[in-house]
C-alpha cells in the first residue's frame, strides 16, 4: 500500500528521505500525463525509469495562417520517440485545423487520425489556436465544435480514444498587461496569446463551445488540460465537472495556481474531484543537452511530489506556500489510477 512515507521519498532536500529510484523498486510508478519531448531521448527515458515515472507526449499543431509547418514530421517522430522508450512514454497525435472550410477537410483529418492510431497513438490533442487564432475566409473565428470538426470528434469517440483539449487560456489572457495580471511574466514574452482588444471570441464562449462537445458526445473521454482553463475558477470547473461525467482535467503548469491559492479550498477541491483529476507538468524538452532536460524534468516532478504529499512550508516558483498533505488514497488516484482510467495505453 503506498503510504505518504512513499511519496516523501521522491521530494528534494528538505523533504528527500531516500533515492528516486526506490519508489520504482518497490512497484509503484507514477504518471505524468501532459508533456512534450518530440523525439528520441535516451537520457530522459532512461531517468524517468529510474525514478519510476512515465508519461504522455502530446503533439500540437500550432499554426494559424499560411505559415509552413510539417505536422508528418512531428507525428513521426514523436511516434519514434515513443516506441524508443519502451513504452514509458505514451504519444497522442493531433490535427492541423487550418483550411476548415476546405470541402475535404473533414475527411482528410480523419484519415489522418486513424493512421496515428494504427501508429500507437493512444488520443488526440486540440489547441488553444481553436478559437483564439484559425479563421474562416470571412474573418469568423473557428470554435472547437464546429461543424467541420464534429465528425473528428465521433471518429475518436468510436475508436475509444481521448480527446485532450486546450482550449482557452488563463483569464489574464483577457485582462490588461500589466504586473497585476498573474500571468504578466508568460504574455509579456508572448504577446500573440494576449487576447484584450484583438476581437477574438470571450474565453467562456470558447469553453462553452467545448462544453457542447461534451454533451454532444457523452462517451467520448474529454481531459481539459491546464485546469480545463478554469484555473481561476475552481468553482466554475467544479460546476463542469458536476454536469459532465466524460471530463477530466489535468494539472499541467497549473499547480502554481493551487499553490497559490487558498488551501483548505484546494484540499476540498482535491478531495471532492478526486477521481477526475490527472497529474501532470507541461514540460518541454528544450534543452539542446537532454541530460540537463532530464535533470529539470526530474526537478519538477520531486517538488510537485513534495507540495501535493508534503505538509512542510516551501517554495512554489517564487512563492512561500504549504504541502497540501494529500492522504495515500488521492495521491494514487492523482499520480497515476486517473491517467490509467481516462488515457487507456498510458503508463508501464
Amino acid at each position: 500500500m503506498l503510504t505518504r512515507r512513499d511519496f516523501l521519498r521522491l521530494a528534494p532536500a528538505p523533504f528527500l528521505l531516500r533515492p528516486a529510484l526506490a519508489l520504482a523498486a518497490e512497484g509503484f510508478e507514477r504518471i505524468d500525463s501532459h508533456f512534450h519531448i518530440h523525439r528520441d531521448a535516451p537520457a530522459v527515458f532512461d531517468s524517468l525509469k529510474a525514478s519510476g515515472w512515465s508519461g504522455l507526449d502530446l503533439c500540437v499543431c500550432p499554426v494559424a495562417g499560411d505559415e509552413p509547418f510539417d505536422l508528418e514530421a512531428k507525428l513521426d517522430a514523436t511516434s519514434k520517440g515513443s516506441r524508443a522508450s519502451g513504452g514509458r512514454v505514451a504519444w497522442a497525435s493531433t490535427i492541423d485545423a487550418r483550411g476548415f472550410e476546405s470541402k475535404d477537410f473533414t475527411d482528410r483529418a480523419i484519415a489522418r487520425v486513424l493512421r496515428t492510431f494504427d501508429d500507437g497513438a493512444i488520443g488526440v490533442k486540440i489547441w488553444k489556436n481553436i478559437g483564439m487564432s484559425i479563421r474562416g475566409k470571412a474573418g469568423a473565428y473557428l470554435l472547437p465544435d464546429d461543424p467541420a470538426l464534429l465528425p473528428i470528434y465521433e471518429a475518436i469517440q468510436k475508436a475509444g480514444r481521448t480527446l485532450v483539449a486546450h482550449l482557452a487560456e488563463p483569464d489574464g489572457a483577457w485582462l490588461p498587461l500589466d504586473e497585476k495580471n498573474p500571468e504578466f511574466p508568460y504574455y509579456s514574452k508572448n504577446p500573440q496569446w494576449h487576447m484584450l482588444g484583438k476581437g477574438t471570441p470571450p474565453k467562456e464562449d470558447i469553453l462553452k463551445a467545448r462544453d457542447r462537445i461534451l454533451a454532444t458526445f457523452p462517451k467520448l473521454r474529454v481531459v481539459g488540460c491546464h485546469l480545463g482553463s478554469d484555473e481561476d475558477h475552481l468553482d466554475r470547473l467544479a460546476h463542469r465537472l458536476d454536469t459532465f461525467p466524460n471530463f477530466a482535467v489535468d494539472t499541467a503548469a497549473r499547480t502554481r495556481y493551487f499553490a497559490r491559492g487558498d488551501r483548505g479550498a484546494v484540499i476540498a477541491f482535491l478531495t471532492k474531484y478526486q477521481d477526475r483529476i490527472l497529474y501532470a507538468t507541461d514540460y518541454s524538452l528544450r534543452q539542446t543537452d537532454p541530460a540537463a532536460g532530464a535533470r529539470a524534468l526530474l526537478a519538477d516532478h520531486d517538488r510537485d511530489i513534495a507540495f501535493y504529499a508534503g505538509e512542510a512550508e516551501m517554495d512554489y516558483e517564487g512563492r512561500p506556500t504549504r504541502g497540501l498533505g494529500l492522504p495515500d488514497a488521492i495521491l494514487r488516484k492523482l499520480f497515476r489510477e486517473n491517467a490509467r482510467r481516462w488515457l487507456p495505453g498510458i503508463g508501464v
